[in-house]
């Protein structure tokens, strides 16, 4: 089907008049019939609507934004909308199945009961007498030997198909059922996609070499790489580190805010699915992990001399979080339940997992030989109809070795402005306390709205004894240099001119996400960095992508649904919810269990 349809494009250029072309699942618009296509719609995961405002209106919910389209009368409305709808109800009705993809379905369902069934034997197994303690143990060892029973026929499944590989197309091509022929469909087009993955398995050979040595070890990561539509694009190699992203990102990307967030208002919007264009490619747990790109400064927070210089260099860092808003403005992603983080140095190591849904809870821990630097972040963010705004009320822990002080600093909240005309923008604002729990010192943070370019930035502190003494000033600006008493503590490194391309990351910040053969192997599969709508984003799958942020967001909507029907409750495996007696609050400490059990997680979350 085709025709012309008014087609909104924006406030000032209202509605244009379009010409529309149906074909399979895709809507194609041009200028005029024959005239270059302007844009595609694809109708295979979008939501098809009428309005209820107005009898000639169809709109098309992307997943990435909003299509408004307006027909001439009714009738030629009815007939778009029939169309539309029915070539997607055909499009999903003849997908092809996918019985690999299935098997990996049904063995994430299994691991998904077994670690419900792990929870409730940990549970029952505090509660029962010592003399049922044996037969408790008996069933868990039971459990644990079905499960990696099932895991190894599945994984045989798979060792067979890669033997058939080469001796007889016809034979592979019964167990390759991605590419299995539908009803109704072209043999040429067939034809075409043979050569495709023909030519993606020759580019891939190396990475399915090495995913092999993974199967028998962790057999939902290897389905997770194996069967996923993101990573079956990429090839994994043994870089060390990477000196940009794979895909050039423009910088000034618009994208329509108002059409999603006029539904938002007055929110909490983290309960609110968020497009992927409005993220950049780093989950939350990451971002943590950003500012030890001036790890040396926190080193002077724990080695200084003077008492009140150490909380200084303490102030300084807790900054630099702030540099990450001034040029790249996209939010992180919002780590799923369970999810968990490494970055581990020769010099420190930051362990992270999220340990709570709703609220959602972040529990960091860093440690050198010279500190603990631990986190409990809550966030609450709201929208007004104009701005953003992210409160953060957990507390940040740093203990010094050296000198056994324990100190706390609370956040300032975040607001993002100008969302709808001007040039969007992030601030810190209202005061952040530091406080030094074995000396009394406090220190005083006030991070003003700015009211032009020229306060914009401005860091204005003191640092007091515990008699309420002024000791130290803390002046400067967070995007450049600051200083304590004058003397210089801090400044910001150099900016490479092509960080633009890649969202405003530092070197540091580019290795973050890096995913190499050495660090697969180490990661539990619950890493960050096995997040599959992430690593489209960040390889330019944006469509792609999407439907994987959807995918990932319904599967931990159905977990958690099933945990609610069977009255489970998840239990974070590395950190442990206790009252700290010095800062009279609750905060999550870590268990020091890591690098021991990281391997024996059995959640599939991604």
């Amino acid at each position: 089907m085709e025709g012309y349809l008014l087609k909104w494009v924006n406030p000032f250029q209202r509605w244009q008049k379009r010409y529309f072309i149906l074909n399979d699942h895709i809507l194609t618009y041009c200028d005029q019939p024959g005239g270059r296509s302007k844009g595609q719609i694809h109708l295979k995961v979008a939501g098809i609507n009428e309005s209820k405002d107005d009898a000639l209106r169809i709109i098309i919910n992307t997943g990435t934004g909003q299509i408004l389209l307006k027909a001439s009368n009714v009738d030629e409305k009815n007939k778009w909308l029939l169309a539309l709808k029915k070539n997607q109800e055909y499009c999903q009705r003849h997908q092809v199945f996918n019985y690999g993809q299935r098997i990996q379905e049904l063995l994430t369902d299994i691991w998904t009961n077994f670690a419900s069934f792990d929870e409730q034997l940990t549970y029952l197994k505090e509660k029962v007498s010592l003399n049922m303690q044996k037969e408790i143990n008996d069933i868990i060892n039971l459990g644990q030997y079905l499960k990696n029973g099932i895991t190894l026929c599945c994984t045989l499944i798979e060792e067979e198909k890669i033997k058939l590989y080469g001796e007889s197309d016809t034979i592979y091509e019964s167990f390759d059922f991605e590419n299995e022929i539908p009803l109704n469909t072209q043999t040429s087009n067939y034809t075409i996609r043979q050569e495709e993955q023909k030519q993606n398995q020759q580019e891939n050979f190396n990475s399915y070499q090495f995913l092999e040595t993974i199967k028998l070890s962790n057999p939902i990561k290897y389905n997770n790489i194996k069967y996923n539509r993101v990573y079956s694009r990429l090839s994994i190699t043994n870089e060390a580190t990477r000196k940009c992203l794979p895909y050039k990102q423009d910088p000034d990307e618009k994208f329509a805010f108002w059409p999603f967030l006029k539904e938002c208002i007055g929110k909490d919007l983290t309960r609110i699915p968020m497009p992927l264009l409005f993220h950049q490619p780093l989950s939350a747990l990451q971002f943590f992990a950003s500012s030890f790109e001036y790890y040396e400064t926190l080193k002077q927070a724990a080695k200084a001399e003077d008492p009140y210089k150490r909380m200084a260099y303490l102030m300084a860092f807790s900054l630099v979080r702030c540099i990450l808003g001034i040029d790249c403005q996209k939010k992180f992603f919002n780590p799923v339940l369970g999810e968990t983080y490494e970055f581990f140095t020769p010099e420190y190591k930051i362990i992270s997992e999220q340990v709570c849904h709703h609220p959602p809870i972040t529990a960091v821990h860093c440690e050198s030989e010279d500190f603990i630097f631990s986190i409990t972040m809550e966030a609450t963010v709201g929208f007004s109809g104009t701005s953003i705004m992210a409160k953060l009320p957990g507390l940040v822990h740093f203990r010094n070795k050296k000198t056994n002080e324990y100190m706390t600093y609370s956040l300032p909240s975040i607001i993002v402005k100008n969302l709808l005309f001007g040039k969007m923008y992030f601030e810190q604002v209202g005061e952040a306390i530091y406080t030094n729990h074995t000396t009394g010192d406090i220190g005083i943070l006030t991070l003003k709205e700015r009211t032009s370019e020229k306060d914009a930035h401005q860091v204005k502190a003191v640092i007091k004894d515990k008699n309420g003494n002024i000791r130290c000033q803390i002046s400067g600006h967070f995007n450049k240099e600051i200083y304590a008493n004058n003397e210089l503590i801090w400044k910001r490194n150099s900016v490479d001119p092509e960080s633009k391309w890649y969202y405003f990351y530092s070197q540091h910040i580019l290795q973050l996400n890096h995913l190499n053969e050495d660090i697969l192997r180490s990661i539990p599969q619950t890493d960050s960095r096995m997040r599959s709508d992430m690593r489209a984003l960040e390889c330019g799958f944006k469509d792609l992508g999407q439907e994987e942020k959807v995918r990932i967001e319904e599967k931990q909507r159905e977990r958690r649904k099933y945990m609610e029907e069977n009255k489970l409750q998840h239990i974070p495996r590395f950190f442990k919810e206790e009252f700290d007696p010095i800062s009279k609050r609750n905060q999550w400490v870590y268990l020091y269990n890591y690098e021991k059990e990281k391997h024996l997680i059995d959640l599939d979350l991604f």
